[in-house]
């Protein structure tokens, strides 16, 4: 095809022919523009079209990640909501009128529930990785944005039952110090052991008592949190999942 336009063009030069040549010159300059124009359009939907398919990979395995993170809720939810009633009820107790000295012994000996809860391990890394791309910004913005809350939630409530844990433990640890209530973890027969009785001898209501308030306060913050935390997010994926789902057919 080149060859052909040089060799039009020699012939129009030949004979002299410079208007029309001039004409023909401009003629083949529009065509070049108008094949670099179909070309840059060409490469443009092939940019475009990778885009998507990398977008709807990634949105499928967000798709996943937000069903298994709920799933991992769902399965978290009954113990958190069990040990949120339970401390409850060991509050409710403790501050009634009724309530002695040996009734705390007795709640704090058998009924206190030492395990703690820690956020589960959501899957956050798909995410990370199409936000860094430029497939995300392609997204609609109520899209963007859900998704964006979504994980920005997570990050948060992490952060924020990290440092309620962390309290928690500090006076657990403190406690645990003067009173033996972890015995029960090693050997059924623990409260027949020396090492059991003797943190139990001569108790100090006057130190027992308000140990026992701070870490029941402290279990109680722990799981209004933890059960919030769950909840939220759990709300969140139930709402987000059906945004997502057109991407995905």
């Amino acid at each position: 095809m080149i060859k052909l336009f040089r060799h039009i063009r020699y012939k129009l030069m030949s004979e002299n022919k410079t208007g029309k040549y001039f004409k023909y010159a401009i003629g083949e300059i529009i065509l070049v523009v108008i094949g670099i124009l179909i070309a840059l359009q060409i490469n443009n939907w092939n940019e475009k079209r990778k885009t998507n398919i990398q977008l709807k990979s990634a949105l499928k395995s967000v798709y996943n990640d937000m069903v298994s993170d709920s799933v991992i809720v769902y399965q978290s939810l009954p113990l958190v909501h069990l040990r949120d009633s339970t401390i409850k009820s060991l509050i409710q107790r403790s501050y009634a009128t009724e309530t002695n000295l040996d009734t705390l012994i007795v709640m704090m000996q058998n009924e206190f529930p030492l395990r703690w809860y820690s956020s589960p391990q959501y899957n956050k890394n798909t995410f990370t990785n199409l936000k860094s791309t430029g497939a995300f910004d392609i997204l609609p913005n109520d899209i963007k944005l859900s998704l964006s809350d979504y994980y920005t939630t997570i990050e948060s409530y992490e952060t924020l039952n990290d440092e309620v844990l962390n309290q928690y433990r500090i006076h657990l640890d403190d406690f645990v110090k003067r009173y033996n209530i972890i015995g029960r973890f090693y050997d059924s027969n623990y409260n027949n052991s020396y090492i059991y009785k003797t943190s139990w001898t001569n108790v100090n209501g006057a130190d027992f008592a308000p140990r026992v308030a701070v870490l029941f306060a402290a279990y109680n913050v722990l799981y209004v949190y933890a059960k919030e935390e769950l909840e939220t997010n759990l709300e969140n994926i139930r709402a987000i999942l059906p945004q997502l789902k057109p991407f995905l057919d």
